[in-house]
C-alpha cells in the first residue's frame, strides 16, 4: 500500500505536471551539480532526501508568502491567509498524525498539557488526550513528511531554518493565551478557531485598559495566519451543536471534532543577533589562536580560590583584547551561515531516516481504519449516555469510568461485532482512536488482522 502523501488527489494531474517540471530542472541541476561540485543539502538523487522530496512545498509557499505576507513581516502586524494551505490538509491523516503523535512519545518529542500546565497520564498521550489534555509534537517536520516538505520549501530562500510543531487540542479543551519570542505561521488542519491577536497584556497595571484586537478572525482548514512574535494570541472552539442521530441513520455524532495546527517557526529566538554572537565567541573561545596567558584565563574555573585571580581587572581586559581581536563581521555572519546549515543538514537526514522507517513500520495501535471487536470471551455492557462500561470475563468484571462522548461508541461495540474504527459513532475521531487504543491494552478488544 502506498504512503498517504502518495494516494491520488483531485489535484493529481496538475502535480504530475509539476513534478515532470521538476524532474526537467532536477536533470540540469544534476549537470550543474557534476561541475560544480556536491551542495550542502544533499544531491537531487540523494536517495534518503528523495523519500521526503514533494512538490506540495512550492505552491504552499507561493499561496502563504504573498506580498502582503511581507508587509506584514516588516510591520510586525497579524495577517490571515484564507485557503493557503489547502492540499495540506488532505495530506495530513488523522491515522497519520496519531502515529507521528505515539512515535513522537517515544523519544521525548510530543508532551501534553492542560490549563497551561505538564499533564501526562502513566505515560500514555492517549489517556492524556482522554483527559482533555492538548498534545504537542515538537520537530514535527522530522515525523510528519508533509510538514517537511513545507519547512524545507521556507528555507534557505526565504528563511534560514524552520522548524514545525503539531497541536492536537481536545473539543472542550481549555487553552492560555499563546506569546511566543519567535514569528509564527499557523496552519489549520482540522476544526474551526476564532482567534484573537492583540499586544500582549504582561506588565501592564490591573486598572490599565486591555490592548485592542489587531486582527480578530474564524480561522477554518486550509487558512493560514501570520503571528508576529511578541504578540498575544487567543484561541476558542466555535459553537457546533451536539446531538445523536437517529438509530436508522449513519452510526455519527454530530458535534464538535478536535482542533489540529502547525505552528511553522519562521524566525526563532535563536537567530537573533545576541544568541548569534554568543555562540559565535563560545566557539571562538575553544577555537581561536590565543596566547598561552589569554587561554589559560579564560579557561580557568571560578571557584573560592581562583576568584581573586579571575576578578584580576588586568588579566581580564588583555584576555578580552585578544579575543576581540578575532572578532569581526564576517566571521560571524559566516559562523551564523554555517550553524543554520548543520541545522538544516541534520533536519534533513532525520526526516528521511524517519520516512524510510515509517514506510517499513507497522501502524503504531489502532488506526481509524483497525477493525476491532470485543475480545474473545469478553463480554460488554455500555448504554447511550452511560459514565461507566462494563466488561466481563467470566465471574470478573472491570468497571471504567467514560465520558458521555465514548458510551456510544463502546455501545456499538457491545454487540460482539467487528466494527471499523472510523464507523464507530463519536464527533472527535482522534477520541474514537484512543478509547480504541487503551481497550485494546487492557485486553478488553481485539484487532482483526
Amino acid at each position: 500500500k502506498q504512503p498517504f502523501w502518495h494516494q491520488p488527489h483531485a489535484w493529481a494531474p496538475r502535480a504530475q505536471a509539476m513534478r515532470a517540471c521538476c524532474a526537467r530542472r532536477r536533470t540540469v541541476a544534476g549537470d550543474v551539480a557534476g561541475a560544480e561540485g556536491p551542495r550542502s543539502g544533499g544531491s537531487p538523487t540523494d536517495p534518503l532526501l528523495a523519500a521526503v522530496r514533494r512538490p506540495m512545498g512550492g505552491d504552499f509557499a507561493a499561496a502563504a508568502l504573498t506580498p502582503e505576507f511581507w508587509q506584514a513581516l516588516s510591520a510586525k502586524r497579524p495577517l490571515h491567509v484564507p485557503a493557503a494551505a489547502a492540499q495540506l490538509t488532505e495530506h495530513l491523516a488523522l491515522d497519520a498524525v496519531a502515529d507521528a503523535m505515539a512515535r513522537g512519545g517515544e523519544v521525548g518529542a510530543t508532551s501534553a498539557t492542560k490549563r497551561g500546565e505538564a499533564y501526562m497520564r502513566g505515560d500514555s498521550i492517549f489517556l492524556a488526550y482522554l483527559d482533555q489534555a492538548s498534545l504537542s509534537l515538537s520537530g514535527a517536520e522530522r515525523l510528519c513528511p508533509p510538514l517537511f516538505e513545507v519547512c524545507e520549501a521556507l528555507s534557505p530562500s526565504s528563511f534560514d531554518y524552520v522548524t514545525a510543531r503539531l497541536v492536537l487540542e481536545p473539543p472542550d479543551a481549555q487553552t492560555s493565551a499563546l506569546v511566543t519570542d519567535s514569528d509564527l505561521l499557523a496552519i489549520q488542519l482540522r476544526g474551526e478557531r476564532r482567534v484573537s491577536i492583540a499586544q500582549s497584556i504582561a506588565g501592564l497595571p490591573v486598572s490599565a485598559p486591555r490592548p485592542q484586537p489587531l486582527l480578530s478572525a474564524t480561522i477554518r482548514p486550509g487558512d493560514v495566519l501570520f503571528v508576529p512574535s511578541a504578540l498575544e494570541c487567543r484561541s476558542s472552539a466555535t459553537t457546533q451543536a451536539f446531538s445523536v442521530q437517529a438509530a436508522s441513520a449513519a452510526p455519527t455524532l454530530d458535534g464538535p471534532g478536535p482542533a489540529l495546527y502547525a505552528l511553522i517557526t519562521l524566525r526563532s529566538s535563536d537567530q537573533v543577533v545576541g544568541t548569534s554572537l554568543g555562540k559565535y565567541l563560545n566557539d571562538l573561545l575553544r577555537q581561536a589562536p590565543l596566547s598561552k596567558e589569554a587561554d589559560d584565563f579564560l579557561r580557568s574555573a571560578i571557584t573560592s580560590r581562583t576568584r581573586s585571580i579571575v576578578g584580576d581587572e588586568e588579566l581580564l581586559a588583555k584576555a578580552a583584547k585578544e579575543l576581540a581581536s578575532h572578532v569581526n563581521a564576517a566571521g560571524l555572519r559566516e559562523h551564523y551561515r554555517a550553524r543554520m546549515a548543520k541545522l538544516r543538514e541534520e533536519q534533513k537526514r532525520g526526516a528521511a531516516k524517519a520516512a524510510a522507517a515509517a514506510a517499513t513500520a507497522t501502524p503504531r495501535g489502532v488506526t481509524g481504519a483497525s477493525r476491532v471487536r470485543v475480545a474473545d470471551g469478553v463480554t460488554a455492557r455500555c448504554k447511550e449516555g452511560d459514565s461507566v462500561a462494563h466488561f466481563s470475563r467470566g465471574s470478573d468484571t472491570l468497571r471504567l469510568p467514560i465520558a458521555e462522548t465514548a458510551s456510544y461508541l463502546i455501545a456499538d461495540l457491545s454487540d460482539g461485532r467487528p466494527h471499523v474504527v472510523s464507523t464507530l459513532r463519536c464527533a472527535d475521531d482522534f477520541e474514537k482512536i484512543c478509547v480504541c487504543h487503551i481497550l485494546v491494552q487492557k485486553e478488553c478488544l481485539e484487532i482483526i488482522t
